[in-house]
């Protein structure tokens, strides 16, 4: 097997970077209290929609910030629930982090979640709309 970077991966790569170059300091900055409207003064609190690949390397790079706390995780497959759930409870209790972390096999519950700031769409791209659509109708920071 080629270790080649070809056009398509690398065309995916940078497109993948760019969108988080532009997208992750909006994000960041939005995040609101439901209460007042105004800006929350604790962790940004994130749930996983999609617990592929790409969302294990989105992980862990939320993982690594002081102000994200990752609260909850969805996929229809249930391995793919309980390696997400593995993976962020063993860094929560690394970080001596008491989090509590769900999982659900329906996107739509955890986005009925009120305790959840933002969600990260991580599923096969014919969903995407669907989710986002449904995030922003439930006040979530996509």
């Amino acid at each position: 097997m080629s270790n080649q970077l070809t056009r398509r991966k690398f065309l995916k790569t940078a497109a993948i970077g760019a969108v988080g170059v532009a997208v992750f300091p909006q994000f960041v900055t939005s995040c609101q209290n439901k209460k007042d409207g105004g800006v929350s003064d604790g962790p940004i609190r994130l749930g996983f929609i999609g617990l592929g690949q790409q969302a294990m390397y989105l992980l862990n790079g939320f993982m690594g910030m002081s102000d994200v706390e990752v609260v909850a995780g969805c996929d229809v497959y249930g391995i793919k629930r309980e390696r997400f759930l593995k993976r962020v409870n063993d860094h929560n209790a690394t970080q001596q982090k008491s989090v509590a972390v769900e999982v659900y096999e329906n996107y739509k519950d955890l986005i009925a979640r009120e305790d959840i700031d933002a969600v990260v769409i991580a599923t096969p791209d014919h969903w995407h709309a669907f989710i986002a659509i449904a995030a922003c109708n439930a006040k979530k920071n996509v």
